[in-house]
């Protein structure tokens, strides 16, 4: 074996991203003593990485690598190599793209293999034995078929101040022969060719051709426009259709999965008031007196893949506004209260209720009680035509009697075409209208119904009430208690500074008030001897006091 040589060092020159591209190393790169092939293997392995076929966008940028060079005992070299990857001068002026379908019939050991395989068969089907005028934009993989890929790229011979339909054309024609075919196979099929302008050649109104789906990342889907708050009335029909624009999904669009759940997020009970229609997207339901107040829910929305977003919103329920109805109906139905007391049966009753009265919506029906006839095994359903009240203390008995014409012949017995519109499902057994408050005259049958037995109703509290409640009346509260607290404070503060204490009687405290001379009692007195005009005592040892000396007023001296 010869020794390695170093003398000699690579000069690689700048690479342009986009370019299919290969490097021969020369003569005399360092590297041991072998054929020719063995020298171009090692150097174009390390080059498939950056150079061959096409370094996209993001690698535009300056590399460092090194070369490493062993022979066969043992002794070996390192070269540094630099590689700058440019942006390509057409990256912005482009106006066409070409894209090939193509399946790899067999494993190749690396992607660029494949890809300078398409490179240099377009060459040769166009008859340009230059490979850089052949610009890679994209590699498309498909995510059904491993196996199945787009190669998008565009030619540098053609002009880019203009529009290039024709030509392109042509191009795409040649890319669809035989010859082309034939040169990338066995290893590789074509599967489609397709061409399109780019750019400012593009055409909006023609949607681009892909001819496989591109890799593309799912997103979840977002609320939009909530739906914050749903208001029911007690004994009406609710009916609310989910608006279009509530949830935002890129992919799916609107066709989103909206279901309905509970604050805890479990499904609502199948005897629930408040039922959700996925194929319609919209609440429905009748609400009792006993569902009176606010609840929350969740409103999901989930696309095809699972992903999922979540809209809490309220729905409120009140009651209904009192008015002195006319006349109560009553409809005797022939199924069983168990199979009736769920919200589909009870909506599609109300639906053709409203098409007997000739209405397009429920909006004037007001149910008033559903309840079982337990002997018969059938249900009892009565409700208010809103349309129907006393205005100004007058019983309107026109419309009632134009009413009970529309449901009854004169004998009283159901009319056909009442009991076709309510249909089998319910097997309508009677109808009855009961003329109610100053409507009913002296006249008028009465009937042993069952009136559900209520306590007297609270009107539910509004937001204002639920704010005085909450806020201002405890804050009133506290303000007058502190309010109090401070005056006994001040009180107590003032008394003890005077420092008067009121103590005994009236004539007690206008005795201590008094300014006179004080009064002291005998036996308060100290007990001191009496001293009298005595001369003091001389003892022995003293001599008597000597006399003052007198004084003659008329001797000068």
């Amino acid at each position: 074996d010869a020794d390695i040589d170093e003398d000699d060092k690579l000069d690689v020159p700048a690479v342009t991203h986009h370019t299919a591209t290969t490097y021969r190393s020369p003569e005399t790169t360092p590297t041991s003593v072998s054929s020719e092939k063995r020298k171009h293997r090692l150097f174009y392995n390390f080059l498939t990485f950056f150079l061959c076929p096409r370094p996209l966008e993001d690698a535009v940028s300056h590399w460092k690598y090194h070369l490493h060079a062993s022979d066969s005992i043992g002794q070996s070299v390192t070269e540094t190599l630099d590689f700058s990857v440019q942006q390509h001068k057409s990256h912005r002026s482009a106006n066409h793209e070409i894209s090939i379908g193509i399946r790899l019939n067999e494993k190749f050991s690396n992607s660029v293999d494949w890809q300078m395989k398409v490179v240099r068969g377009i060459v040769t089907a166009m008859g340009d034995p230059n490979m850089s005028n052949v610009v890679v934009r994209e590699i498309r993989h498909s995510q059904q078929d491993p196996n199945s890929a787009t190669f998008v790229y565009t030619n540098e011979t053609l002009p880019t101040d203009r529009c290039v339909e024709q030509e392109l054309e042509d191009m795409v024609k040649r890319l669809h022969t035989k010859d082309f075919s034939e040169t990338l196979m066995p290893e590789i099929s074509v599967k489609s060719v397709t061409g399109q302008m780019i750019g400012s050649c593009a055409k909006p109104s023609v949607p681009k051709p892909k001819p496989t789906p591109t890799i593309s990342k799912n997103y979840a889907p977002v609320p939009r426009n909530q739906v914050d708050k749903v208001n029911a009335t007690v004994g009406q029909l609710l009916i609310f259709q989910v608006p279009l624009d509530t949830f935002y999904d890129p992919e799916d669009g609107t066709n989103l999965r909206l279901s309905l759940l509970s604050n805890e997020g479990s499904k609502l009970d199948a005897k629930h008031w408040l039922q959700f229609d996925s194929k319609n997207q919209e609440f429905y339901g009748i609400p009792k007196p006993a569902d009176v107040g606010q609840k929350e829910y969740l409103l999901v929305a989930e696309d095809h893949e699972g992903l999922t977003a979540t809209d809490a919103l309220v729905v409120v329920v009140s009651h209904a506004p009192k008015r002195d109805y006319s006349a109560l109906f009553e409809m005797t139905l022939g199924i069983s209260n168990d199979n009736f007391n769920n919200s589909a049966t009870q909506r599609r009753f109300i639906e053709r209720v409203a098409q007997v009265f000739g209405d397009v919506s429920t909006a004037n029906i007001q149910v008033r009680s559903i309840r079982a006839i337990h002997h018969s095994g059938h249900t009892l359903v009565s409700f208010y035509n809103t349309t129907i009240y006393r205005l100004h203390h007058i019983c309107p008995h026109d419309e009632i009697e134009t009413l009970r014409n529309v449901l009854m012949y004169p004998d009283g017995s159901v009319r056909n075409r009442v009991r076709e519109l309510v249909g089998s499902e319910f097997n309508l057994v009677g109808v009855n209208l009961i003329p109610a408050g100053t409507c009913q005259g002296a006249d008028t049958s009465t009937h042993d119904l069952f009136v559900p037995i209520k306590t007297e109703d609270k009107p539910a509290p509004t937001f204002k009430d639920d704010y005085l409640l909450t806020f201002v009346l405890p804050a009133v509260i506290i303000l007058a208690m502190l309010l109090l607290a401070s005056i006994i404070a001040c009180v107590l503060h003032r008394r003890r500074l005077t420092g008067k204490m009121e103590l005994g009687d009236e004539e007690e405290r206008r005795s201590f008030r008094s300014k006179g001379i004080p009064v002291i009692f005998q036996d308060e007195l100290d007990e001191k001897p009496e001293i009298g005009n005595k001369s003091p005592v001389i003892l022995k040892d003293e001599k008597p006091p000597l006399l003052p000396p007198s004084y003659n007023s008329t001797n000068p001296d």
